[in-house]
């Protein structure tokens, strides 16, 4: 009597079939957003840079979008400075000198090589977030737009920091001057500015436009 093995054969062939098919449905690998930039890392020798151009390594998903959360967070932090001084120095509130001066410290702190190590070079395009590919084509002029940023911001800090003589100063509405000024102390209700203040304000403004008109879209989800 022949004995065949064809049973055993079919089942360790199921059984095999079975277990790849639940290492692919259990398998944490989600994708990667960057097959476009990227795609001779799956075996497509086709598309490979040509030689002596090598594309930086890519970071994986998670780190690509922590990355890109915080440079967000970054900016709104930024823009929410920007629109505290822009009322304190165009009217929409009253003027206080310590936090003026803090809220432009702010921005230059994360500005500069703090703003830079938000756009790692393996980090690229990320859905959800509005950086353009040029902030890594063109990595010099990107960098160049971030120190400018932090010393707009600087330049506007001390410029706020200056107690400039009545004379030659430019008289701001003091923030809680009905707390912290008697009624007859007309002099206590008005805070004297320097007048550059308002050009180097301008500056930081005109520099963050500048960036965005180049380094940032309008979405990529």
């Amino acid at each position: 009597m022949k004995i065949t093995n064809q049973p055993m054969a079919a089942a360790i062939a199921g059984t095999l079939l079975l277990g790849a098919g639940a290492v692919h449905a259990f398998s944490f690998d989600i994708g990667d957003d960057n097959d476009y930039y990227y795609p001779y890392y799956r075996g497509m020798p086709a598309y490979a840079p040509p030689p002596g151009y090598y594309l930086p390594p890519r970071l994986p998903s998670y780190d690509r979008s922590v990355m890109k959360m915080q440079r967000q967070n970054m900016m709104d932090d930024h823009r929410d400075a920007l629109n505290e001084l822009s009322a304190m120095l165009y009217g929409g509130k009253g003027f206080d000198r310590t936090e003026a001066v803090q809220l432009a410290r702010r921005i230059e702190a994360g500005s500069g090589i703090t703003l830079l190590r938000n756009f790692h070079p393996g980090s690229l395009v990320t859905s959800g977030s509005r950086a353009l590919p040029s902030i890594w084509s063109n990595q010099e002029a990107f960098k160049a737009n971030a120190e400018a940023l932090k010393g707009a911001a600087g330049a506007l800090a001390e410029a706020l920091a200056k107690t400039p003589s009545e004379k030659d100063a430019i008289m701001l509405p003091r923030r809680n001057a009905v707390f912290d000024c008697k009624d007859d102390d007309k002099a206590c209700t008005q805070v004297p500015v320097d007048p550059s203040v308002w050009a180097k304000f301008n500056d930081l403004s005109a520099t963050c436009e500048a960036c965005h008109a180049g380094f940032r879209g309008f979405g990529w989800w």
